[in-house]
């Protein structure tokens, strides 16, 4: 009997409420991180005598830099060749595509900015507060991710490893010309061993109308899901049993396929990011870092980026995977870890009086 414990089934549906206006769950932790993140630095602001008034002015810096920033950073470090012969496409944000590394990258040029022409005093004074919002709102971010069934991890055969049920049915349905809601999931009864992992079994229930048609399907569905033609970064399942299906008396076809957990690097990432906000947090209000300039800049860069260029081994590559040991992502905290900890030592007392 397969062991439900064998991997854990996610069939969170994206979208909060999907009627004449969509509202998905990555839409609302955005905007809920910087809502919430605007709360904690206004105290911050007062507590360090800062002027509110500075604040709306801040909201739009950093709105407009992360997304700026986000974007230019998935186009030009993720995906140039796609985006040099689409030009127009760069600026449709709502297609999707948007790198954490480009965001911090505008961030800092956004407050050097806001600093200059708003509050008047170093960037890293509105650095060190800005950070500990932005740890915060990176969490509210991967569980948004999350709820998309994106940037997961590699294969598992860990008890803890997802099995992405919506992210398939879109590739069921697609494969099948059907909306996925359409595609449906029954548990099986079995388990199989090949090359000493084990693939629990489901059935997935497809309905594709006259039966003559479905030895074709079932056959075609095979080839193009089977084990052999599984890539280990992008798939969720195999179906390898072309021969292997059944009728139900409603016409539907129905065959077994392997699920293939993954790692939830989302969360990983996630509770990473919680866990530095946590620190940054308890540093300003106990331990009065922000008397340290750039200290909590500092700190925020080098452990967010080293952790993220840990997590990345277990994440499925995004680019040069094929030509480097390491991926983009990785390469591209390398320098941001090595600034953090220059800021970190640099950091000094500065004068309240």
């Amino acid at each position: 009997m397969t062991n439900i414990l064998l991997y854990i089934s996610w069939n969170v549906s994206p979208s909060l409420y999907d009627g004449i206006v969509d509202i998905r769950y990555y839409s609302l932790f955005f905007a809920l991180s910087f809502l919430i993140g605007y709360q904690l630095v206004k105290k911050m602001y007062i507590n360090e005598s800062g002027d509110v008034l500075w604040m709306d002015k801040l909201l739009v810096y950093t709105v407009t830099g992360t997304i700026i920033g986000a974007r230019l950073g998935h186009v030009f470090f993720y995906d140039w060749d796609y985006y040099s012969i689409n030009l127009i496409e760069i600026p449709m944000v709502w297609k999707g595509g948007l790198a954490s590394h480009g965001a911090a990258i505008a961030l800092v040029v956004a407050m050097w900015l806001y600093s200059k022409k708003v509050t008047k005093k170093s960037t890293l004074w509105s650095l060190d507060k800005l950070v500990i919002a932005v740890a915060l709102a990176a969490g509210f971010i991967r569980v948004g991710n999350l709820m998309n069934s994106e940037i997961v991890g590699h294969r598992t055969t860990d008890k803890s490893g997802v099995f992405y049920q919506n992210k398939s049915a879109n590739l069921i349905g697609g494969f099948f010309s059907l909306d996925k809601d359409k595609v449906s999931f029954i548990e099986s009864e079995k388990d199989t061993t090949i090359e000493n992992v084990t693939y629990p079994h489901v059935f997935v229930k497809i309905p594709l109308g006259t039966s003559s048609m479905n030895p074709a399907y079932a056959s075609a569905f095979a080839n193009r899901f089977s084990l052999q033609n599984i890539d280990a970064d992008a798939d969720f399942f195999s179906g390898d049993f072309s021969k292997n299906y059944r009728l139900s008396t409603t016409n539907e076809l129905i065959m077994p396929i392997y699920i293939i957990p993954r790692i939830p690097t989302q969360l990983w990432e996630a509770l990473s990011y919680w866990l530095i906000f946590s620190l940054l947090f308890w540093g300003y209000w106990r331990k009065n870092w922000y008397l340290f300039e750039g200290r909590l800049f500092g700190i925020f860069f080098t452990l967010l980026f080293a952790s993220r260029f840990i997590i990345e081994f277990f994440k499925e590559h995004q680019t040069l995977a094929n030509s480097s040991s390491f991926t983009m992502g990785q390469y591209l905290s390398i320098p941001l870890v090595i600034i953090g900890l220059y800021f970190i030592i640099k950091s000094k007392a500065v004068d309240k009086n």
